[in-house]
């Protein structure tokens, strides 16, 4: 969604006097992006994630803010498609509302979930405390986690769905990626790494302004929206699995965008080989 948003926003604005869309493929080219951003918003809806519905959008209003333009037809699509996303959805179980109001109520009527979550950050929390300069170590959190965490914490995360049986998973990170650093790494190792992570927003948010008008701006909003998406999700959630590789890639986009010379990002002159539309 953050990907196909930002080739909606970040593409060349139209000549004046240009002639507008005709044939089925200049349309297909033309809505491509817009349609694509809606048709995704159906799976991130129906994904019961409260954590990457608040990332995502977050990520778009960022990169709404920093288009320099805003397409009326890629907004008028994308409302439609977020309509259309909430509204089948919704139709269809009624446990996306229910997760779409808990996001307000968490601190009042918290499920299981939600009261595991905070005693995992109070644990983190407790162990950074003790160890503030160095934290507990690399992959530390699990052995130290019992001897911090309160008696609110259960046992383990039911979980089952689609291709997999019901099994309980033991809880074995904050959930929270700032968190986790501090209570492993301490206040060393979250300097680097949250500096590391301020660099290179700032790098890209910087990078965006300068690009100037009328220059394609897909690739940069891309990496800022998904940089932004990264850390915003950090705030409840932490790293592992298969997604580290995708965490990987957005990072590595971010930081040739925020830290490559202009020429090779293509930000210095319209159509630049450094824009993906002008060397496709």
């Amino acid at each position: 969604v953050v990907v196909a948003v930002a080739f909606a926003l970040g593409g060349p604005p139209r000549a004046p006097g240009a002639p507008r869309p005709r044939t089925p493929r200049e349309l297909a080219r033309s809505f491509a992006a817009p349609l694509c951003a809606g048709a995704l918003l159906v799976p991130l809806v129906a994904s019961f994630s409260r954590g990457a519905w608040i990332a995502t959008a977050v990520a778009c209003a960022v990169m709404l803010l920093f288009a320099g333009r805003l397409s009326r037809r890629a907004l008028v699509l994308l409302l439609c498609g977020s309509v259309l996303a909430v509204g089948l959805a919704a139709a269809g179980s009624g446990r996306v509302a229910d997760r779409l109001t808990s996001i307000g109520r968490v601190t009042e009527t918290p499920d299981q979930s939600v009261i595991d979550r905070y005693a995992l950050w109070d644990a983190a929390l407790t162990m950074w405390s003790r160890e503030p300069w160095t934290g507990v170590g690399p992959r530390g959190f699990p052995d130290h986690r019992d001897a911090t965490a309160s008696v609110a914490l259960s046992a383990g995360s039911d979980t089952a769905g689609a291709g997999w049986e019901f099994e309980r998973q033991q809880l074995l990170s904050p959930h929270n990626m700032y968190l986790l650093v501090l209570a492993e790494q301490g206040l060393l190792g979250a300097t680097a790494a949250f500096g590391a992570w301020a660099i290179l927003l700032t790098g890209c948010l910087r990078r965006l302004r300068g690009v100037p008008p009328g220059t394609p701006r897909r690739l940069g909003l891309a990496a800022t929206g998904l940089l932004t998406w990264q850390l915003v999700n950090f705030l409840y959630a932490d790293i592992g699995g298969p997604t580290t590789v995708l965490t990987g890639l957005a990072f590595g986009l971010a930081a040739w965008w925020a830290l490559a010379p202009a020429s090779a990002t293509g930000a210095g002159t319209p159509g630049a080989p450094g824009d993906i539309g002008a060397r496709r």
